[in-house]
Formats: C-alpha cells, structure tokens, sequence
C-alpha cells in the first residue's frame, strides 16, 4: 500500500508533484489540460490531485502561455501607515483572483523605480501597479508594453494612462470652507512646497475656497511643508510667530497636522479653543489624537481595490471603458475645530 503523505491544508503543486513523483512543469501541463504527457503519469497525477484535495483556482485555470500569475506592486515606502490600507486593496483583489503579489519600496527614487520596471519588462510579471509614480517611471512603463495602473498618478504628459487618484482638490475646497462657516477668516495651510500632484490640488482647493468666500490670499499663512511631521512642526512654530497669527491651521496631511499639535502643545496652546486644526487622510491615529482631528477621508482601500481590478481587465486583455478613475473624499468632523470666538489668546 502507498504511504500516505502528510500534508496540513491543500497541497501546493510542488507537493503534488514530489508525492507524484513527477516535476512541477509535468504537474502543470496535468492541471493546464496539455496533451504532451503521457497516459499514465496523467491518470497518475490526476489521481493524487484528486486524492489530496488540489483546488485548480481561478488563475490556474486561466494561465495561458506566457503568463506568470505575478503581479508587481511599487511603492514609495514600506513603513509609512498611508501606504497599508493600499496595499491590504490590492492583495485583496489579487488574492481572489488566485494571483500572486510581488512587493517592491522604491524609497521615492525615480531611478529605483525606473530600474525595477526595466528588470521585469522580460515579462516576469503580468501586470505592474506604481503608487506616486515619477514621469520617468510612466514613460517606462508606456515603452514597455505591459499592462500597468497608476496610484495617485503625477499627471503630466502621460496624463492618459490609467490611473487612480482621489478628489484632494474638492478635499481641500471642502476643509478650508469648513473652517470658514465656523468663523475663521485667518486660515494657515501647510504643505506648499510638496511637489506631488494631490498637494498641488489640495493647495489650489484652500485658495479657491477663500476667494469664494471673499477673503484675499495671505502668502505669511501659505507655509512650506513636504508633508512629514517635522515640516508640520516647523510650520507652526513659524506661524506662532507672526505678527497676527492664524486662528485655524489646515495641514495638508495628518502626519503634518501630528507635528502641528506638538507644537502648539510645546507652545502652551490649547486645541480648538487657541487653535483649530483640520488634516488630510484620515490615518487611524488620528481618532485618539488629543483631541480626535477632524481630517478629510481618503478612500485608500478603495484606491488599491479600484487599481488592481483595472489592472486585471487589462491583464485579460480588455478595454477599461474610464482609465482615469477618481475616488471621492468627505469631511471626518471630530473635535480639532471651534469657531475663532470661543478661542482665548
């Protein structure tokens, strides 16, 4: 009698073909349906497939030659929680697909981006998905002929391909208008100098909604900031100093509005009632922030949820009726904000 095999879960193919006695390749031409195996080592490999419980999943079923299941993921940064709930979308997606992911940081380096695409152009992947890709990047990508989806894309002349953004125009429309029917007219932003197309948008909204409401752009409350706690920090100790300070701070992200809160607290200042605050994102943090930051949502999940099944229609070889998709944001109102009159210098 054969001896059993022990084996926790499904098997693996290369467990199939270790009991079968048999190569992994051999193993997938079984489950691929070829016809260049024999009879025997067929009905054999079959049989233990059958045996042990193999499930043929969606991706299986679907390789054709010249796919490899693998799908590439570049990010800029492995460690920083806006990029998890990205990614958590993406593996999702492919998970269900039975597609395998391939996990790559590039460090915000348009040359580590660059030379990645380049070493998986020999179509050791299927698909590729770029978060906060470079114009380097994009110009690579469209050269090399592999289905890809941008994350936040940079626009650019390569404004047509397919991508993925959200509404930080309207989220900063949406979040300086806010502070404004609270009472505020002295509104700071912080984030000026980052160079990334949402920072860009989230700017242009805080200006637009001051003009709307009548008020003149003040460039003293228009601060530098490259969206990381530090610059967020500095921004305020600047603002602190002015002559007239701004009643209301709008931090273009929440990790700009988490150094805005250290320095008013190193300052003596109390948030709302000296200072009201309002972020970007809506990181998990920032609900036991003290106080809850009231903050604009984005739909990151959704964003590499959206990306990855984009990808998998052109993986198919389908046509995306919108290649550029964008998500929208919402106010998160929690207790970062009074009106000014309430504020006590």
């Amino acid at each position: 009698m054969a001896r059993r095999h022990n084996i926790d879960g499904r098997p693996t193919i290369a467990q199939i073909a270790r009991i079968a006695g048999v190569s992994v390749p051999t193993v997938s031409k079984v489950l691929n349906g070829r016809a260049d195996v024999s009879l025997p080592t067929r009905e054999k490999v079959e049989r233990i497939i059958e045996e042990y419980g193999f499930v043929r999943n969606r991706a299986a079923r679907a390789l054709r030659k010249g796919k490899t299941g693998l799908v590439d993921l570049l990010l800029p940064r492995l460690d920083d929680e806006y990029y998890l709930p990205i990614l958590e979308g993406v593996a999702q997606v492919l998970r269900e697909a039975g597609l395998r992911l391939v996990l790559t940081a590039t460090d915000y380096k348009s040359e580590e981006e660059v030379r990645w695409i380049t070493t998986v152009t020999d179509h050791s992947t299927d698909g590729i998905l770029v978060v906060l890709p470079s114009e380097r990047a994009i110009e690579q990508l469209e050269r090399s002929g592999l289905p890809f989806v941008l994350i936040h894309n940079q626009g650019g002349l390569q404004a047509m391909a397919p991508s993925v953004r959200i509404t930080s125009w309207e989220g900063g429309f949406v979040a300086t208008t806010y502070l404004l029917r609270l009472g505020h007219q002295r509104i700071a932003y912080i984030g000026k100098t980052s160079p990334a197309r949402d920072a860009i948008e989230r700017i242009a909204g805080y200006r637009a909604a001051l003009d709307a409401a009548g008020l003149p752009l003040r460039p003293e409350l228009e601060c530098d900031g490259d969206f990381t706690e530090a610059s967020g920090y500095q921004a305020t100790l600047r603002l602190l100093e002015l002559p007239e300070p701004p009643t209301a701070i709008f931090a273009g992200n929440d990790r700009q509005a988490a150094g805005v809160y250290r320095a008013l607290h190193e300052r003596g200042l109390a948030v709302p009632e000296q200072m009201s605050v309002v972020g970007f994102d809506n990181l998990p943090y920032t609900e036991i922030m003290n106080p809850p930051l009231t903050t604009i949502h984005a739909p990151r999940l959704e964003l590499g949820r959206t990306a990855a099944t984009m990808l998998l229609r052109l993986i198919n070889g389908e046509q995306l009726e919108m290649p550029r998709v964008v998500l929208p944001t919402h106010l998160v109102e929690r207790q970062s904000c009074c009106p000014p009159r309430q504020h006590q210098g």
